[in-house]
C-alpha cells in the first residue's frame, strides 16, 4: 500500500516533542504526526510471511528458531523453539503455509509463548505432545492436516526439562539428558525410568523398540533399557534421529558435523546406510556462504510423510538468534517449498556500493530486486556469511546485531554492534564468508559510528571525549588498519551533559551529537536523548551549529511513566531518521526530520502489508537508512515482536507512485 500526505494524525505537540528552551537554533512546531511528502509503502526482509493476520495470538510469520522438527504422516511440519517473540514456539508448517491460531496451553504460566516454549515434541496422530521449558507435558488434539485446529487438552509435570519427545498408541517417551522415561498414552504415567547419560534424542518404532541418540552414537534399546542388536556409529555430530512416516523400518540421522548430511538407514536386520541427502560440508561445499537447496547446515531435524517428501530443519542454534529454515523436498530430491525467519534482535544494513540491492545481517547476505511491486517479494537469500560448521559457537550466531556495510578501497568489511553497543566486532570478507579482523570497544559505552570512509567515532569515549579512529587502509594479511592507540580526540560541547549517538557525514564535514544538554533529565539506558545537534565544519576548523532540536518522546514510555526518547538514528541523502522505542497508538514511528534544518517533515508507520504490526525497537542501532541514486529512499528497521526488518520504500517527490502502485 502506498500512502499520501494527504492527512494528519490528530496528536498534539506535546505528545511528539519535549518543549524546547530558547536557546536553540530551532525546535519544530507542529500540529502531530503527519505522514511525509510523497508516497511510502511497507515491505519487509527477512522472514517469508510479513507478519499480517491478526493481533497478538494470530498472524502469518515463521518463527524465531527451530530446535526440533516433528513430522505427520499428512505432511505438517511442526517446529518447536523455547523462545519466539510473539509466541509461536510451536509452528505448523503444511505446503509452504504457517498456521494462523497459535498453540497456547492453559492454567499457570511455567513457560513463554502461552505455556509452548520447548525444545521437545512429538506428533501421533491426532495429538500433539510438547514438553514444555516450564517442566510441563502439554497434549493438544488436532485433525491431521489442518493446521489451525489444534485444542488443548491438558498438562503433565514432568521432572525436569526434556531434551525430546516420541509417542505411538502405547506409549510416551520424554528423554532428559541423563534418562529415559516411558509413560502410559493412556493416562500419561509413568511405567518405569533407566538412566543413560548424554540423551540428545529418540525415536519409537511401530515394535516399540528405542533408538536413542546418546553421545555420537545411535543404540537400540527395548522399553525396559534393555541394549538390543544394532548400533550406529562412526557419526561426526548428531543432533537429531526419526522414524520414517513413509518406511516404518528406516531411520534418518542428521549428523552436523563436518558432513552436514541426513544419513538414512534401513534397520532390517541391523542399521545399514542407504542413502544420504545433502552436498558433503554443506554452506561450505561448492562457492562457500552460496545458498542452494542442497546445501544443509545447521540440522535440528528431518523426517519423511507417507508420500516420502522429507522436511528438513535448519538452525544455527541458541533459541531465537539461529533463525529457522525449513525446507520441503520431494522424493527425487528437487525443492517443493521452504519458508525461513533470519532476523531476531537484529538489524540489516545496505551495501552503500549496491544502490539499495544487497543488504547484509550479521550473517546473512541478501539481494533486492527493487523493480518487483508486491511488499515482502523483493528480498531473496542470496548467501550466509558465516564459515559453518567451523564458527558454530561464535559470538555473531549466539547474539543479536545492527550490521555496518563499507566499501573501502575495493573491500568491503562489515562492522556488528549488539544491543548493549560498546563498539564494534569488525569483519572482512573472502567472497561470501566474513572473517573477524579486529575489535573495538568499551564496556558502557553507546555512541559509535563508521563513516563512509571507514573512520570509527565513538562519542562517549572517557573524560567527556569524542574519539575517532581513522581507517589507515589495509595490512598485507588482508585486515583493515586501524591505529587503536592514537585516535583524534576532541571535548564534548560544554553545554552537553552526556552524548549518546554521533553520527559523521565525511563528504560534507557534517556532525550530529545526540544525548542531553545540561538540566535535561536522563530517561533510560541506550535511549539517544533528548536533543540532537548538526555541526558544520567539524574537522576543518570553522566549526559552527547549525541547528539544535529536541527529539520525539514516547510520552509515559520508561519505567516511571515519564517520558523516553528514541531509541534509533540514521542519516541518509537529505533527511534524519529517528526510530521510537515503543510503538504509540499502536503504530510504531519512524520520524522524519530534514538535515538542512532540524525541521520535523512527518512519520512513517507499518502499513496493512504487516498487518500494521510492529514491537519494540530493542536494538540502540535499529534503523538503516539508505538514498538511491533515483531518490528513492529505503529505510530498515529492527522488527523482532514477528521476525523480520521492516523496510519502507519513500519516495518523497512521489515520481515512483503510478510505477509501484498495486
Amino acid at each position: 500500500m502506498l500512502r499520501q500526505p494527504i492527512f494528519s494524525f490528530g496528536v498534539v505537540l506535546t505528545t511528539l516533542f519535549l518543549v524546547g528552551d530558547l536557546a536553540r537554533t530551532q525546535t519544530p512546531t507542529l500540529g502531530g504526526y503527519k505522514a511525509p511528502p510523497g508516497v511510502y509503502r511497507t515491505s519487509w526482509v527477512g522472514n517469508t510471511f510479513g507478519g499480517s493476520g491478526g493481533p497478538n495470538g494470530f498472524g502469518y510469520w515463521v518463527q524465531d528458531g527451530v530446535a526440533k522438527l516433528a513430522v505427520s504422516p499428512d505432511g505438517t511440519a511442526f517446529c518447536g523453539v523455547d523462545w519466539d517473540e510473539a509466541g509461536r514456539c510451536v509452528g505448523l508448517y503444511k505446503e509452504g503455509q504457517v498456521n494462523r491460531v497459535l498453540l497456547k496451553g492453559a492454567g499457570k504460566e511455567t513457560a513463554w509463548g502461552w505455556n509452548t516454549a520447548n525444545r521437545a515434541l512429538a506428533v501421533w496422530k491426532d495429538t500433539i505432545y510438547i514438553a514444555n521449558e516450564g517442566k510441563q507435558l502439554l497434549r493438544f488434539r488436532w485433525h491431521p492436516g489442518d493446521i489451525n485446529s489444534a485444542v488443548f487438552v491438558d498438562e503433565t509435570a514432568l521432572p525436569a526439562k526434556a531434551v525430546a519427545v516420541a509417542a505411538n498408541r502405547r506409549w510416551i517417551v520424554v528423554a532428559y539428558p541423563d534418562a529415559i522415561e516411558l509413560r502410559s498414552a493412556q493416562n500419561r504415567r509413568v511405567v518405569r525410568r533407566f538412566p543413560l547419560q548424554g540423551v540428545k534424542d529418540v525415536a519409537l518404532t511401530t515394535d516399540d523398540s528405542l533408538w536413542v541418540l546418546a553421545g555420537k552414537n545411535v543404540q537400540r534399546l527395548s522399553v525396559t533399557g534393555q541394549a538390543l542388536p544394532g548400533i550406529i556409529s562412526h557419526l561426526q555430530d548428531p543432533t537429531a534421529v526419526a522414524i520414517s512416516n513413509r518406511n516404518p523400518h528406516q531411520l534418518l540421522v542428521c549428523d552436523n558435523g563436518p558432513r552436514q548430511q541426513i544419513l538414512f538407514y534401513d534397520l532390517k536386520p541391523t542399521p545399514r546406510l542407504v542413502k544420504v541427502f545433502g552436498a558433503y560440508s554443506g554452506l561450505m561445499s561448492g562457492q562457500p556462504g552460496e545458498v542452494k537447496p542442497n546445501k544443509l547446515f545447521g540440522l535440528r531435524g528431518a523426517n519423511t510423510d507417507a508420500a516420502g517428501n522429507l522436511y528438513v530443519a535448519m538452525s544455527f542454534g541458541n533459541g531465537p538468534n539461529g533463525h529457522c529454515l525449513l525446507r520441503c523436498f520431494a522424493p527425487n530430491g528437487v525443492l517443493k517449498w521452504q519458508v525461513m525467519n533470519l532476523s531476531f534482535v537484529d538489524t540489516f544494513g545496505f551495501d552503500p556500493d549496491s544502490d539499495g540491492s544487497l543488504v547484509f545481517s550479521r550473517d546473512a547476505i541478501f539481494r533486492l530486486d527493487l523493480n518487483k511491486p508486491k511488499p515482502g517479494s523483493e528480498w531473496s537469500l542470496k548467501a550466509f556469511s558465516v564459515p559453518y560448521p567451523q564458527e558454530q559457537h561464535s559470538d555473531r550466531l549466539r547474539y543479536g546485531q545492527s550490521a555496518i556495510v563499507r566499501d573501502l578501497q575495493g573491500r568491503r568489511v562489515l562492522y556488528l554492534i549488539g544491543q548493549y553497543a560498546g563498539g564494534f566486532q569488525i569483519y572482512a570478507f573472502r567472497g561470501n564468508i566474513a572473517y573477524l579482523v579486529g575489535k573495538i570497544g568499551r564496556n558502557d559505552s553507546w555512541a559509535w559510528y563508521v563513516d563512509s570512509h571507514g573512520d570509527i567515532w565513538n562519542g562517549d569515549g572517557p573524560n567527556r571525549s569524542l574519539l575517532c579512529y581513522r581507517f589507515l587502509g589495509w595490512n598485507s594479511q588482508g585486515k583493515p588498519r586501524y591505529d587503536w592507540k592514537n585516535p583524534e580526540v576532541w571535548p564534548w560541547p560544554n553545554d552537553f551533559e552526556l552524548v549518546r549517538r554521533v553520527i559523521y557525514n565525511a563528504d560534507t564535514d557534517t556532525l550530529y551529537l545526540f544525548g542531553y544538554l545540561r538540566g535535561e533529565t536522563i530517561d533510560s539506558w541506550g535511549v539517544i536523548g533528548h536533543t540532537a545537534r548538526c555541526y558544520d565544519g567539524w574537522r576543518s576548523g570553522s566549526r559552527k551549529i547549525r541547528w539544535t532540536v529536541s527529539m520525539p518522546v514516547n510520552p509515559h514510555g520508561n519505567d516511571q511513566g515519564q517520558p523516553l526518547t528514541p531509541q534509533a538514528v540514521d542519516v541518509a541523502g537529505d533527511y534524519l531518521f529517528v526510530g521510537m522505542v515503543k510503538p504509540e497508538d499502536n503504530r510504531q514511528y519512524t520520524h522524519i526530520f530534514r538535515v538542512s534544518d532540524g525541521s520535523y517533515v512527518g512519520s512513517l508507520y507499518p502499513g496493512p502489508e504487516v498487518g500494521e504490526n510492529a514491537g519494540w525497537q530493542d536494538m540502540p542501532y535499529a534503523v538503516q537508512a539508505y538514498r538511491r541514486k533515483n531518490g528513492e529512499y529505503l529505510v530498515l528497521v529492527e522488527e523482532d515482536w514477528r521476525g523480520k526488518n521492516l523496510l519502507y520504500r519513500w519516495w518523497p517527490n512521489g515520481r515512483q507512485q503510478s510505477a509501484n502502485a498495486h
